[in-house]
């Protein structure tokens, strides 16, 4: 049970202070157009859930994954670089290659800038999860 609902919760969490807030500073510095904590309703579902919580829910099944692959316990050396690089690059592709066409965005075009935005924010997102993984397992034996 706590190798599902502590990533599922730390994933979650990690979207709502670390992915989210590293968008919104690279917004306040006028680095990107997109600003954090998007409340757009998300598409393609009509449930008018703002697209902020979505992504959350996204990550934290993502979180799953990421203890899963990166062998997370507390047990073990933290995986500090893994964790970045799962974020940076499995969350950006899952949401440039399946979840965007999705919605009817297709990859066209220049992709660098919107790949780069994804790998950093998500990249964030990534090490943040470790971060509430390895606090919310700190005091519990491996199971």
């Amino acid at each position: 049970m706590q190798k599902v609902i502590l990533p599922f919760v730390a994933g979650f969490l990690a979207a709502l202070f670390f992915r989210e807030p590293t968008i919104a500073m690279l917004h306040a510095a006028g680095v990107i157009d997109p600003s954090g904590y998007s409340t757009v309703p998300f598409l393609p579902l009509a449930l008018g859930i703002p697209e902020f919580i979505v992504n959350a829910l996204w990550s934290a099944f993502f979180g799953i994954l990421m203890a899963w692959l990166l062998r997370v316990a507390p047990d073990r050396t933290a995986p500090w670089i893994g964790a970045l690089v799962f974020g940076g690059v499995v969350l950006t592709a899952a949401s440039v290659f399946v979840v965007d066409p999705l919605r009817g965005i297709w990859p066209s075009g220049n992709m660098l800038p919107r790949l780069a935005l994804g790998f950093a924010s998500n990249g964030m997102w990534g090490w943040g999860a470790l971060v509430f993984m390895r606090a919310f397992m700190a005091g519990s034996d491996a199971d």
